[in-house]
């Protein structure tokens, strides 16, 4: 494993004519082929949570632990399950991936991902998310 470096962290997700944008300042570092994106996410009503990015060759698995939990995993092409869990409820959830690219050269770039999320089994909402990593 390489050391971490500190890395700014700006995630773009688009539904609909809706846009919501999160920053954050958090550690990249590489194991074998595998970028991770590690990052604590702003306090709010729902608590403390820590996100793991985990980058790979066609494939982005998102971890969120702490007072909110759930994961995600994207791979074009495929629908994947996963959950999402607080306090107060937990949901299954079923990803399917239509399209994933990378500009991004060890985790250092842009990755743009869109797909289709599926909530308890019913749709909630079609999604394009870019992800922008910039060294610190």
């Amino acid at each position: 494993m390489t050391e971490k470096q500190r890395v700014r962290i700006r995630i773009e997700s688009r539904s609909g004519s809706e846009t919501t944008v999160q920053k954050a300042r958090g550690d990249l570092y590489r194991k074998g082929d595998h970028t991770y994106i590690r990052y604590e996410e702003e306090p709010n009503e729902l608590g403390r949570t820590v996100t793991i990015i985990k980058l790979e060759e066609n494939q982005i698995r998102i971890i969120r632990q702490g007072d909110v939990q759930a994961e995600q995993t994207f791979v074009p092409g495929e629908k994947r399950t996963g959950f999402y869990h607080t306090p107060q409820l937990r949901m299954e959830l079923e990803i399917e991936t239509h399209k994933l690219t990378s500009e991004a050269i060890h985790g250092i770039g842009i990755t743009r991902w869109s797909y289709d999320l599926y909530a308890s089994g019913t749709h909630a909402g079609a999604y394009r998310i870019k992800l922008l990593i910039q060294e610190e």
